[in-house]
This record gives C-alpha cells, structure tokens and sequence, in this order.
C-alpha cells in the first residue's frame, strides 16, 4: 500500500509546456544556431523544431520545458539577451495541421 500511495503521490509530467517562440534578427545561418543554444542554456529546454520563416530573417522554435524549472518568459529573456526579438505565439500545440 506503501508503494501505492507513493506512486500516486509521485508528480507525473503534468508540468512540461511545449510553446511556439517567433524569432527575429536572423540574418545569418549562425543567428540560428545562436539562438538554438541560447535556448539550450535554460534547464529543462528542448528544442523540438525549427522552421525557417518566409522572410529569412524570422524563424519558429518549437520548445519543450519543464514548468516547475523554468517559465516562457525565460526563454524569450534568453533569446533577447544575445540580440533577437523573441514573442510567444499563442494557439494550440498539437495534432497535425495546428
């Protein structure tokens, strides 16, 4: 019963966000992969894609994290800190299409 309670009690994932950051200033290939390590500097960060936006200069990360480590607006600190507008665009994650 112990090991019961214990299980239940144990926090599952239900604190992992998953957001969508807008990123500007991209002027160059290594903006990207700038960005992409600032992102990776904040604990818990994963970077689940990138997609180039239809102006070069702006692209779409994908991020995963968890909410008890950090918060969105860490994300878009760190991003800013090295240069680069970032914004959280809200709407739904998830299924294909979204």
């Amino acid at each position: 019963a112990l090991a019961l309670s214990t299980l239940i009690s144990a926090p599952a994932f239900a604190a992992e966000q998953v957001v969508r950051l807008e990123v500007g200033g991209l002027t160059c290939p290594s903006c990207s992969f700038i960005v992409g390590n600032s992102l990776k500097s904040v604990e818990s960060v994963v970077i689940e894609d990138f997609v180039e936006g239809e102006d070069a200069s702006e692209g779409l990360y994908t991020v995963r994290f968890d909410d008890e480590v950090t918060s969105a607006d860490a994300l878009i600190a760190a991003v800013e800190k090295n240069g680069y507008p970032a914004a959280l665009l809200e709407g739904p994650m998830g299924g294909k299409g979204s």
